[in-house]
């Protein structure tokens, strides 16, 4: 009786080895590389829907879409099986617009202008699955993160508070961070046996209270669309 247990074990186990030794060798001949670092380069737009960019351009020219601009970013991407991966990365843009008063000019009938920044930088970390594995490869995921940002407006503005209404030079800002959540999705092409081509749309929720020099102005909505491309290296 025991031996025939052991006998038993003994092809099971052989069976299994069999199995995974197959599988192994069947990742290995239809895999790619188990990694791959990817460049991007593209352009973000702020969506700017909140109660405190509305307050930061209240009385001005300008608008949160207007500091729309360049971003560029890293990834690393870590391929968990042939159709999912772990997608870890950072990005960062500084957009900027100049705008004027829209009911105020200068003495000498020149606008009265001033400059609004915004920096952006973020860590994140993604859920990637990709459905196909053709010479077009598309792909979509999905993952959260860190937002850092920066606001500032500089320039010339209004004393409300002196009564005869001086054009003065002053500066404010506020930072902070808070915690993003974002969606994917692109296409990759393969341009040789180890360098790929890609483009790629993401869209980022994130939103912080204002403070410093713009307490009490509310929410600032620091979500928007980022549309990119780049390369990607496979190793």
């Amino acid at each position: 009786m025991l031996r025939s247990v052991v006998r038993t074990a003994a092809i099971s186990a052989a069976a299994l080895l069999l199995v995974a030794a197959d599988a192994d060798a069947q990742w290995a001949r239809f895999s790619e590389p188990m990694n791959q670092v990817r460049f991007r380069l593209g352009i973000f737009e702020p969506s700017g829907d909140s109660d405190g960019w509305d307050r930061v351009f209240e009385g001005f020219t300008g608008e949160p879409s207007d500091l729309q601009d360049l971003v560029w970013g890293a990834d690393y991407l870590l391929r968990t099986s042939r159709h999912t991966g772990l997608l870890l990365g950072f990005s960062f843009m500084q957009g900027a617009t100049t705008s004027g008063y829209t009911d105020w000019v200068a003495s000498d009938g020149s606008e009265i202008r001033h400059t609004t920044e915004l920096e952006l930088a973020d860590l994140t970390a993604a859920f990637v699955w990709r459905p196909g594995g053709g010479a077009v490869r598309p792909y979509l995921g999905a993952g959260g993160g860190l937002v850092f940002y920066t606001l500032t407006d500089e320039g010339n503005f209004i004393d409300f508070g002196s009564p005869d209404l001086p054009v003065v030079w002053a500066w404010y800002g506020a930072e902070g961070d808070t915690f993003e959540l974002f969606a994917l999705a692109g296409v990759d092409i393969p341009i040789g046996s180890f360098w790929s081509f890609f483009v790629e749309g993401r869209y980022r929720w994130a939103s912080d209270t204002l403070g410093d020099d713009y307490s009490g102005f509310g929410e600032l909505d620091l979500g928007g669309w980022e549309i990119s491309g780049g390369f990607g290296f496979d190793f």
